[in-house]
């Protein structure tokens, strides 16, 4: 049985046969994993405290035949959320990380986005610039994973179809890294919310559960 350390940032853990659970794990260099833990849900499990979701540990992995297990973890880093709004944000980022991002393919640009919007996340205080945060980050993120966004070519109606001038601007911003709290409105961030979730809903054929969880734009 091989194995290999790798940090690694847990989106989620799933039950799995009895006391065992799945741990959903995004790496730099081996991609998105689903790895097993053994024992816990049992309170006696030394691993299951350093791979909370949503958290940053360091990992070995070991190979099996047919599924992977979480060998050894170190807990880094365990991100705090003091605003609750911003769960349901979180919410929407892990279940595409669920629904679009395949296994072990990995994408060290998409590993180093989901860093920084967790980071960026924990110290945001701002409603609006969370909500910001997020509809960026999906748009960096469907960029990276090759769903043929040639910005903004890829649109097959002119932006001014979908968003009036500061919802353009706005959306525009999505595709760079750089934008101040005062510069988002709520317009022009609603326009944008909506047209993001039209589109991935177009993208996956089903509806999101998340949207349950977020307030409504329209």
């Amino acid at each position: 049985m091989s194995t290999f350390n790798t940090e690694a940032i847990v989106l989620a853990k799933l039950p799995l046969f009895e006391a065992d659970r799945q741990y959903i794990l995004y790496t730099p260099g081996y991609g998105k994993l689903e790895a097993r833990v053994k024992s816990a849900a049992l309170s006696s499990s030394k691993l299951a405290g350093s791979l909370e979701p949503i958290s940053l540990a360091l990992v070995m992995i070991a190979r099996g035949k047919t599924r992977e297990t979480v060998a050894g973890a170190q807990l880094i880093k365990r991100f705090n959320f003091d605003n609750l709004a911003h769960f349901g944000q979180l919410g929407l980022i892990r279940e595409l990380f669920l629904k679009l991002v395949p296994r072990e393919v990995p994408e060290a640009a998409l590993y180093n986005n989901l860093s920084a919007y967790l980071n960026a996340l924990e110290k945001c205080s701002e409603t609006h610039l969370a909500r910001f945060l997020t509809v960026r980050f999906i748009w960096q993120m469907l960029r990276i994973l090759g769903y043929g966004l040639d910005f903004p070519g890829y649109f097959k109606q002119p932006l001014d179809k979908n968003f009036s001038s500061s919802g353009q601007a706005l959306f525009k911003s999505c595709f760079n890294s750089g934008r101040s709290s005062s510069a988002v409105s709520g317009s022009a961030l609603a326009e944008v919310e909506n047209f993001t979730k039209a589109q991935l809903l177009g993208f996956l054929e089903r509806d999101l559960f998340s949207y349950k969880f977020l307030p409504s734009t329209v």
